[in-house]
């Protein structure tokens, strides 16, 4: 290898020192290279045989290796192998008095990031170290931004519901205000008798039995594929067939107020503070969309629809579940999954607020016959 250009060459640039792994059998190699290195203020690490390289690699865990073609042990190909295995950031660069067109593809298609021949000029390695610790420093910048994009995401979830999340990653266009009417089936929830407790305890105490509920009860809605929509003190309201299409968005709303009232019942068992639950369920239409301002959006669903779901849950008794005519309709009771509902007609009911009456229906789990 030839020492022209040591003096002269430009120093590679950089933030702070280097950790760099030489590999390479031949000493004068290692020598001149280790000299230009270490003049650069760099730490210099180095290894005679493939063996000895993934053991040093692993210790020292370098910023940068180069990395000899023909070693002892292991050839070189087979050391690039490992070390990708080992880290994906690292800087390799093969270096090889082989002059083979194949041989530098095979080192780039195996994750080197540069491939330089025998002899070179110490000038055109210390370009190209300059050069690999640029796209270093890139991967591991990108790397960074992944990062902080996932726990942007998860804190994200914690405030915005899983199917919303997914429609406005999937749409090729920033979320703008307005809407489309679309057919929705919607669950209101509401705590029977929560303004006493309220005033009975400390605000503090009412807010840790509220989140003690809702730790289960908005996830069955979403794991029936559902939106829940907004929590509203001590309720909240969801809807199904948006933002996600469903074509039993009815038996979904059904069998998410179902399994909610049956893990409410189970989790007051031994409590001494005991929620009931009603729940109202209507179907129609709705303008769904995103209602707000430009600054600040909501994604809701609009209309008589909604008003009618919330005026049914009011109507509800403790642990009651009423459904809409409407609803009911939507319901396909042979299928598999709504085997084990009952609906009983509750006969026409005047809500507060409108003129006409409604007719609903309860629902009811089905009672196994009891044998001997």
């Amino acid at each position: 290898m030839s020492a022209d250009g040591l003096l002269d060459s430009p120093k590679i640039t950089g933030s702070q020192p280097l950790r760099i792994l030489l590999v390479d059998d031949e000493p004068s190699t290692i020598q001149l290279v280790r000299r230009l290195l270490q003049a650069d203020g760099h730490d210099i690490y180095e290894a005679i045989d493939g063996e000895q390289a993934v053991q040093m690699f692993e210790k020292v865990q370098p910023d940068l290796v180069l990395l000899d073609v023909v070693i002892p042990k292991m050839d070189g190909l087979e050391v690039l192998s490992e070390l990708r295995k080992r880290d994906k950031m690292a800087g390799v660069i093969m270096v090889s008095a082989l002059t083979s067109e194949q041989l530098a593809v095979k080192s780039m298609l195996g994750g080197a990031d540069d491939y330089v021949p025998k002899p070179f000029r110490l000038r055109a390695i210390r370009l190209s170290i300059r050069q690999v610790m640029d796209k270093v420093r890139l991967r591991r910048r990108n790397a960074s931004l992944q990062l902080e994009l996932i726990a942007a995401n998860q804190r994200l979830r914690t405030y915005m519901a899983e199917p919303l999340i997914k429609h406005l990653l999937s749409s090729p266009t920033p979320p703008q205000l307005g809407g489309a009417r679309e057919l929705v089936t919607v669950l209101f929830l509401d705590f029977a008798n929560f303004t006493p407790l309220s005033a009975q305890l400390p605000p503090d105490e009412v807010v840790q039995i509220l989140n003690e509920y809702y730790a289960f009860l908005p996830n069955t809605v979403i794991e029936n594929g559902g939106f829940v929509d907004k929590i509203m003190g001590d309720g909240f309201m969801a809807i199904f067939n948006a933002p996600t299409t469903q074509i039993d968005h009815a038996s979904r709303a059904v069998r998410s107020a179902m399994a909610m009232r049956q893990k409410t019942l189970a989790w007051n068992a031994g409590r001494p503070h005991k929620l009931a639950v009603r729940i109202g369920i209507h179907t129609g239409e709705a303008v769904v969309g995103n209602i707000g301002t430009s600054m600040l959006m909501n994604y809701t669903a609009i209309g008589d629809t909604v008003n009618l779901a919330k005026r049914i849950e009011e109507a509800c008794d403790d642990n009651q579940i009423l459904v809409s005519v409407d609803t009911y309709r939507y319901l396909d009771l042979k299928h598999p999954s709504m085997q084990d509902v009952m609906l009983e007609p509750r006969g026409t009911r005047q809500l507060k607020g409108r003129s006409a009456s409604i007719e609903v229906y309860s629902v009811d789990e089905v009672r196994q016959p009891v044998t001997d």
